[in-house]
């Protein structure tokens, strides 16, 4: 009876993954897991890579327009009573004049100072913030606080000392005539996070009032 029971199906056979099929399908994920994982990282590691040179990118941009900005109106007095409101600055006495110096320890050339009537009153004060500067120093370009002189401490980061190293920052006069005098800048940037990531830009400032 119990044979003619099986034959007819009553008691079936159990139905599964052997072990060998389990391990290959475990292998098999943690193989395409693997993948997934790794080229996570490396779209991540590009993406911050992206994202380190734009910042390095628009802080050398930003330096560049600063710069070039009050750069070229070193030496503008305005005065309303001649036909060019332009002229040479007089400060106790002494004609004034863009100079180059550095920090200690830092390149020469690495400092630039200057001034002009920025609120067109036909005077130069400091009182009204119109001494400016820019100089290397510690890794950081800095820009000049109450007319300090390069070698004085009491400058204000322009850069951001957590996320960029600057490397260079270099100020030459290269041509001066009646005209004024043109200026070549050099500015090289790293990224903090990762060194790999640099920046460097040379660029021609044009200052027409300044004739020393």
């Amino acid at each position: 009876m119990l044979k003619h029971v099986m034959r007819r199906g009553a008691i079936k056979p159990y139905c599964g993954y052997s072990l060998t099929e389990l391990l290959v399908a475990c292998g098999l994920a943690s193989i395409v897991i693997s993948a997934v994982a790794t080229q996570a990282a490396r779209s991540h590691i590009a993406h911050s890579s992206i994202q380190h040179a734009t910042s390095v990118e628009d802080d050398i941009r930003a330096l560049q327009s600063t710069i070039t900005q009050h750069l070229s109106k070193a030496g503008f007095v305005y005065s309303p009573n001649t036909l060019s409101p332009f002229g040479a600055t007089t400060i106790e006495n002494t004609v004034f004049e863009v100079t180059t110096g550095h920090r200690a320890n830092e390149p020469e050339n690495s400092c630039v100072t200057f001034s002009y009537d920025k609120n067109k009153d036909g005077v130069v004060s400091q009182a009204q913030g119109e001494f400016f500067g820019y100089r290397l120093h510690d890794n950081a370009i800095e820009y000049r606080v109450a007319g300090h002189s390069c070698i004085q401490r009491g400058w204000y980061d322009l850069t951001d000392t957590q996320t960029t190293v600057a490397t260079k920052f270099t100020v030459n006069r290269r041509h001066s005539s009646s005209w004024g005098s043109a200026y070549e800048i050099e500015i090289e940037l790293h990224s903090k996070v990762d060194p790999t990531v640099k920046s460097a830009r040379t660029f021609i400032v044009e200052a027409v009032n300044a004739y020393y």
